[in-house]
This record gives C-alpha cells, sequence and structure tokens, in this order.
C-alpha cells in the first residue's frame, strides 16, 4: 500500500502525484489540522477556503474510484500516526513544498519515519512553470536582480505574446499604458462570486466554532472552491473584465475593492488553475478583442512577477525572513486587524482584508506598504500579518512582495528602489483624499496628510543608503534645496505623527 499525501495548496489534478496514481494500491491522505500550532491566526475566509477546497478535491477523486483518508485531527503527526496504523503503507508520495517552512517540517518527518518506509518528493509543476531547481538558475550571483529580463525570457520560452522572438505590439512591458486613474462614478463590469454550498458551509460553521477568535469576517463568502468554479471564474474575468484591467489597474475608488482586477489568485496558489491555462486563456482573448496592453499586463503579473518572486524566495531562504535593511521597529498597529482608521486611503485599503482576505495589489504596494515603511513599521511584523491575512497569502508570496518589494528591507535584491510616496500619489490614482478629514495638499498644519512629511522624513532618514540610487538622484535633489529649517520643521513633524500612531490617533473611526 502507498499513500499519496496532498496538501492544501496542491489541489490539481494534473499534478504526478495524481496522474500517477494505482487506484488499486494508493490511498490518498487530506489533513485538516486544528492546532494552533500548525496554523497561523489566519483569516477565518482562507482556513475556509483551504478546508473546503481540501474536502471538495477529497470528493473528486472518490469519484474517479481512488480510495481516501480524509482526516480531521489536531495536529499532522496525529492523522499520520492514525493512518499509517490503519493502512500500514510502505511508499509514501508527497508534491515537493515551495514554502521552507513546510519543507522543513516535512523533512524532519521523513526523518523521524521507520527504515521500511520509502519516501518520494514529486514534482510540482505545473503549480508553476519554473522547476524550483530552473527558478534559481535564472538568478546569477547574489543579486540585485532584475524582472524584466527574467519576464522576456520566459515570454521567449512559452511562445506567450511573441513572434518571430519579437514582442506583439512592438513592445516587452506596457505599462506605462496601464496608469490610469478612475474618476469618481467610474464602473467596472462586476466581479464573478460564488455562493457556499453544502461543504462550505460545513466549513463555515466549523471555523466559527474553532477559530471563531482569528481575525476577519466569516460571511459573506464568496471565493471559488472547486475548480469548475475557478474556470467559470477565469472565464468571466476575460470576457467582462479584462478590457478595463490594464488601464486602470492603479486606480483606486472608494468602496470598490475589486476594481477590474481578476480576483484568480487565491485560485491559482491553490492549484485549482494553473498559471499556464491562466496566462493562454488570457493571450487568447486578445483574438476576442482584449485590449493588448490589458493582455500584457496581466501576463506579465503572472509569467513575469510570480515566477519571479518565486524564484528569489527559493534563492534566498531562510536568510531573507530576517531582511531589515532600514532597521524599522515600530509595532504594526492595531487598525490593521479591524480596519478601522480615519485615514480614508488606510480604511478603504484595509477594509476588503477584514471583510474578505484580498485588496488588489496597488493598495498592498502603495497604501500599506508605503504607510508601514514611512512609520518605521518591523518588516517581519507586516510580513506576518499579510501572511495571515490574505486569501492568497503563503510564505512564497509573501516575503519577497512584502520584504522587498513593497518595504525594500533587503536592500533592493528584487526591486530598484523603495516603493515610498507622499499623498499625491495616492490622490492622483484614487478618490480617497475627496473624503480624508487630512488634507493632500497641508504638510506641516495640524491637519496634513501624515504621508507628507513622512515621506521627506524617510528619505532624510535613509539619505545614507539611498541617496546615491541612480533613481532617486532627482528627489534627493529637491530635499537638499529645501531650507534647513525647513528640513527642521518636517523632522518635528514626523516624530509627532509617529507618537501619535503609538498613542492610537489614526486608530479613531472616521464619523
Amino acid at each position: 500500500m502507498a499513500t499519496r499525501w496532498i496538501f492544501g495548496s496542491q489541489l490539481n489534478h494534473q499534478l504526478p502525484i495524481v496522474k500517477d496514481a494505482d487506484q488499486d494500491k494508493d490511498v490518498f491522505l487530506f489533513v485538516e489540522a486544528h492546532s494552533r500550532s500548525t496554523w497561523q491566526s489566519y483569516h477565518k475566509q482562507k482556513l475556509v477556503l483551504i478546508f473546503s477546497a481540501m474536502r471538495h478535491f477529497a470528493e473528486e477523486l472518490k469519484e474517479k474510484g481512488y480510495t481516501v483518508d480524509y482526516r480531521e485531527a489536531d495536529s499532522f503527526q496525529d492523522a499520520w500516526e492514525n493512518h499509517r496504523n490503519e493502512y500500514k503503507p510502505d511508499q509514501i508520495y508527497y508534491t515537493a513544498h515551495t514554502d521552507y517552512r513546510m519543507k522543513k517540517a516535512m523533512e524532519k518527518w521523513q526523518d523521524s519515519l521507520p527504515e521500511n518506509i520509502e519516501v518520494t518528493v514529486l514534482s510540482d509543476q505545473p503549480l508553476f512553470l519554473l522547476t524550483a531547481e530552473e527558478a534559481q538558475q535564472e538568478l546569477k550571483g547574489d543579486g540585485p536582480w532584475k524582472m524584466d529580463p527574467f519576464y522576456r525570457k520566459l515570454r521567449k520560452r512559452y511562445s506567450v505574446l511573441v513572434e518571430d522572438d519579437k514582442p506583439v505590439g512592438g513592445k516587452w512591458s506596457f505599462d506605462q499604458d496601464n496608469r490610469k486613474s478612475a474618476k469618481s462614478g467610474t464602473s467596472f463590469p462586476k466581479e464573478k462570486s460564488f455562493r457556499p454550498d453544502d461543504i462550505t458551509k460545513e466549513v463555515m460553521k466549523k471555523v466559527a466554532e474553532l477559530f471563531g477568535d482569528t481575525p476577519g469576517d466569516l460571511e459573506p463568502f464568496r471565493w471559488p472552491v472547486t475548480r469548475k468554479e475557478a474556470l467559470q471564474a477565469l472565464n468571466h474575468f476575460c470576457k467582462e473584465r479584462l478590457e478595463t484591467f490594464g488601464t486602470y489597474q492603479d486606480a483606486m475608488l472608494i468602496d470598490n475593492p475589486y476594481m477590474s482586477h481578476s480576483l484568480l489568485s487565491s485560485s491559482i496558489n491553490i492549484g485549482l488553475i494553473t498559471p499556464l491555462e491562466v496566462i493562454q486563456k488570457v493571450e487568447d482573448a486578445k483574438t476576442n478583442g482584449a485590449p493588448l496592453n490589458s493582455v500584457e499586463g496581466f501576463i506579465r503579473q503572472i509569467l513575469g512577477w510570480r515566477e519571479y518572486i518565486r524564484a528569489v524566495y527559493l534563492k534566498t531562504m531562510p536568510e531573507y525572513k530576517k531582511v531589515n535593511e532600514l532597521n524599522h521597529q515600530v509595532d504594526l498597529p492595531s487598525f490593521f486587524w479591524d480596519g478601522q482608521s480615519n485615514m480614508t486611503c488606510m480604511e478603504q485599503s484595509l477594509k476588503p482584508v477584514v471583510a474578505s482576505g484580498y485588496n488588489h495589489h496597488i493598495q498592498r504596494l502603495m497604501v500599506l506598504g508605503n504607510f508601514a515603511n514611512l512609520f518605521g513599521i518591523s518588516p517581519q511584523q507586516t510580513a506576518d500579518w499579510f501572511n495571515e491575512m490574505y486569501i492568497d497569502a503563503y510564505d512564497w508570496v509573501v516575503l519577497p512582495n512584502v520584504l522587498g518589494m513593497a518595504l525594500y528591507a533587503d536592500g533592493g535584491k528584487l526591486s530598484t528602489k523603495p516603493y515610498v510616496s507622499s499623498g499625491k500619489y495616492i490622490h492622483k490614482m484614487s478618490n480617497y483624499c475627496t473624503s480624508c478629514p487630512y488634507n493632500v495638499n497641508h504638510q506641516l498644519e495640524e491637519d496634513a496628510c501624515p504621508f507628507n512629511a513622512l515621506y521627506w522624513n524617510f528619505l532624510d532618514r535613509h539619505a545614507e543608503k539611498l541617496s546615491r540610487n541612480p533613481r532617486m538622484g532627482l528627489i534627493y535633489s529637491q530635499w537638499s534645496k529645501k531650507e534647513e529649517s525647513q528640513k527642521t520643521a518636517i523632522r518635528k513633524k514626523a516624530a509627532a505623527l509617529k507618537q501619535e500612531l503609538a498613542n492610537g490617533r489614526f486608530h479613531e473611526k472616521k464619523e
């Protein structure tokens, strides 16, 4: 008897662990582990997604005639011991894990097994386009690295938007066409949502009982939990929402957290749909009239960025988890867990995370990441929050995106400069500032947008590390031209804002 152990981020029928299974000799093992030593304090909807998707996947295997042992237990170890006692396997298969913690946990577990049990670790393709070895080989030396050449190489390798080895449309990136702000009143086609079935409802009841004190709202739950639903969401995005995705992918509007974003990341990251089929479906949409800037912009996120950040993670762990190049030590404020802030941009970015475990990439990067950097919040606490609160978060996704891209805590290994800004960027890309008690045009006044003084203070504090950065020369020349009295006033204002954060001011509920 052989055991084929499937985990909650590996729910794909094309994986070798499923494709090569023998119905007569193999049993599939699934484990829902309840111990807090196993799970972080994850968002309720993330737990519902994983448990429900696992249960649905197990039912699909049963319908195909496979033997399935689905266990609910306090820990993975308890479930494994009970499974071994019942089935007495002499062969175990499991799919390679990208997340370092899970990889090491499985290696430790494997070392504890008796010698008569043979373990085989199988490929994780098609969960990713590149194998772990290939991904790391693409990053030469110790960094810094750049995504663009990585992306171009994969475009050619997989013949995506390429003709005669040249990019369709004459450019590799249409990023400059994808930065339009959306005016108040701009509408977007409605996203695809899914009503919980009986399996999901049962999981929701369980999560409410066992994990009722974890963060986030439990309802409404709208996420795909099966491949069928994920494909429906993909088709709906390509048909209804892809057209406006590119142009407005960086825009933000009050009470419109989804805009034209695909909401497919939670499905891709657990295997319900694969990155390659998503890329091919989006590329096919171009022949049906989808604009090239939208098609290329979306494909770049999957074929370029997703593969690239996984490569960075594999190349740099476990040391990467501890990076803190800017020595930021402030505790993450409590309003990150309830979404109540008197800064409209923060409230609008946090509310959808609390409600459903999601907001889009500009809210993550240029609002929440920007806030954390300017206030000097601990990158590790920030990354932990992202890992726990987002429906699509996993260690390999979070650490490069948060520590590297958002917080520059790695000193520039994967991004060429810190993504920080004053309130002007948020004002340009959103309508948030129109209903905020803080004035985006003020810098030192009582009602001044906190991002304004803190932005200049960030540049001042880190001038030794950043002033020689060629992409920041212009802004540092502007800082150097300021009168010393103005610099002193900015430093004083920034210090007062940081004290106000410690005193809870920005947690005040907006009337």
